[in-house]
């Protein structure tokens, strides 16, 4: 009986990292979603190339930034101070941009994000990954 509630606590415990692992890859993909496609042009990475920073110029001219720091990917805006959008028990393995634009035409942007739950004791049940993909069209934006 014992080792029958002990397996549903670990499957608990494994589904609650998963599930946060989603919710934090929604999230960032969301959030960096909505800042591409206020964006007015791309800046980092050129066109054809892939990068694991995405600079984009803002209609006010100012710059918005994301990139991989220290396992997390962080926002800069105008050179303010750099936002965590990763919680402290997600590592990013994995964080890629690639601009897919063709001249004249509104920008395309690949992401490639791979997420992996905090584990520092090598706990099986804490063992979770999560890769996801996007792409955005940027109405308007050009590179």
């Amino acid at each position: 009986m014992t080792g029958f509630f002990w397996n549903i606590a670990l499957g608990y415990i494994k589904e609650n990292s998963y599930q946060e692992l989603q919710q934090n890859g929604r999230f960032v993909l969301t959030t960096i979603t909505q800042e591409t496609r206020q964006a007015k042009r791309i800046v980092l990475p050129t066109q054809g190339a892939s990068s694991d920073s995405l600079a984009l110029e803002m209609p006010d001219l100012s710059q918005t930034v994301f990139s991989l720091r220290d396992g997390k990917i962080i926002i800069v805006k105008n050179g303010s101070e750099p936002v965590e959008l990763t919680t402290d028990r997600i590592i990013v393995s994995n964080l890629k941009f690639t601009n897919m634009s063709y001249d004249n035409a509104p920008g395309t942007l690949r992401i490639e994000v791979d997420f992996d739950h905090f584990n520092p004791g090598s706990i099986p049940a804490y063992q979770s990954s999560i890769s996801l993909t996007t792409t955005i069209s940027l109405f308007g934006a050009t590179i």
